[in-house]
């Protein structure tokens, strides 16, 4: 079901791609403003990314941090796809629910707290991704969340995203003469 939709959507798109190209002004302002906004998310969305590496590398650097995760792991390899699966999603679960407690707080105008909120969401994602990470087979043989990883991975290899991160990596060798990664 979700693919049939997927593709419907695709359709639609390439539809609605084509009749802006064969259409006036107005319809290219549109489609214009469209790029702007996903431009803009591809540039949260790698704010986001830095940050949750950021506060990965700390955790690394903390001594029992690296011990803790290759004790999970150690567990997780020698259990089956349904327990890994259960360990994964108690750590995303908290995660997801913790990005939408710090929303709803940004949006209610309390910043800092919203700040703290997401900085420990990303104190319980740098765990998850860990786990996803070292037990990727046995995660993606569950199908809803293969479908969500492709869909992350097309969005990592789109030309907006690519350029976005070849754009950041000038700015950051122009400024800090930072060679990026």
């Amino acid at each position: 079901m979700l693919k049939t939709m997927g593709r419907a959507l695709l359709r639609a798109m390439a539809e609605t791609r084509r009749r802006i190209r064969a259409s006036d002004g107005l319809m290219y302002l549109l489609l214009w403003l469209r790029n702007l906004l996903l431009y803009g998310l591809v540039l949260v969305f790698l704010v986001f990314e830095e940050v949750w590496e950021v506060l990965h590398d700390l955790l690394a650097l903390r001594r029992y941090y690296p011990r803790l995760m290759a004790v999970v792991n150690g567990f997780a390899d020698r259990q089956n796809r349904y327990v890994v699966l259960f360990i994964y999603l108690s750590l995303f679960l908290p995660m997801e629910l913790l990005g939408l407690a710090s929303a709803a707080l940004a949006a209610e105008g309390h910043w800092k707290s919203a700040l703290l909120v997401y900085v420990s969401k990303g104190l319980v994602a740098v765990p998850a991704i860990d786990i996803f990470s070292s037990n990727r087979d046995k995660l993606l043989s569950f199908g809803l969340i293969a479908w969500a990883y492709g869909l992350l991975q097309r969005f990592k290899s789109s030309d907006i995203y690519l350029g976005s991160i070849d754009m950041i990596r000038r700015i950051r060798r122009r400024l800090w003469g930072w060679r990026g990664r």
